[in-house]
């Protein structure tokens, strides 16, 4: 018995067994490759499919973030135009609030105006001018509810954003670079000059000295 096995290994296997015994690796390794290729291959599909899913999800996250999108554009195109509305209507209410006030102006000039058709007299024409100043103190009152303020013009020290001046003159009570007439009442609009009242303004009594003494020594 160890006599045989000792010639089977002197002897060697033979080579057609070796073959066999090789192709059998050979198979059995492309049979473990194959296996692990198909197995990387099902992750990958299952991984195309989380994908897949994925994608489906944004898309329709994206779907209703344009519906969403549309909607606000819609409300707030909406809101723009009540916002409009509002606004035109509160300037048609402010602009008939403005008119039913002057209204009582106007009333009480034209009394003023039939008053004077049928009456004459020094008498009368006094009581007109008491007239004619209350309805100005009335009409000033309305405009002065609505923002409207005269601008502070003679005495004042000249300010070139609210006083227009169209000459200098001479002043033996006002100093130089004072208003010293008025010609045309100019109005602030709440804290905006919508009108530089038109005035004079002193050169004041020392400059006017000055350019006599200029005068006399010429």
């Amino acid at each position: 018995m160890e006599q045989n096995e000792q010639q089977i290994k002197d002897e060697g296997v033979s080579p057609d067994i070796q073959n066999e015994e090789h192709k059998k690796m050979k198979k059995t390794g492309l049979l473990e490759e194959i296996a692990l290729q198909n197995e990387r291959l099902k992750n990958l599909e299952e991984n195309v499919k989380e994908k897949e899913v994925e994608l489906e999800k944004i898309k329709e996250s994206e779907k209703s973030y344009k519906e969403q999108l549309i909607r606000m554009q819609a409300d707030f195109e909406n809101y723009r135009k009540r916002e409009e509305k509002k606004k035109q209507e509160f300037m048609e209410y402010a602009k008939q609030d403005l008119i039913c006030q002057l209204l009582s102006v106007i009333d009480n000039l034209e009394r003023a105006s039939s008053y004077t058709d049928t009456h004459s007299g020094e008498k009368n024409i006094e009581n007109i001018k008491e007239g004619l100043r209350e309805i100005l103190k009335l009409f000033g009152n309305i405009l002065e509810k609505e923002g409207l303020k005269p601008i502070k013009a003679i005495g004042e020290k000249f300010d070139p954003y609210c006083h227009e001046a169209i000459m200098n003159v001479d002043s033996e009570k006002y100093p130089e670079d004072t208003v010293a007439e008025e010609l045309v009442k100019g109005y602030y609009l709440k804290s905006k000059v919508i009108r530089p009242s038109v005035v004079k303004v002193s050169k004041g009594i020392v400059k006017r000295q000055k350019e006599n003494e200029k005068k006399t020594e010429s």
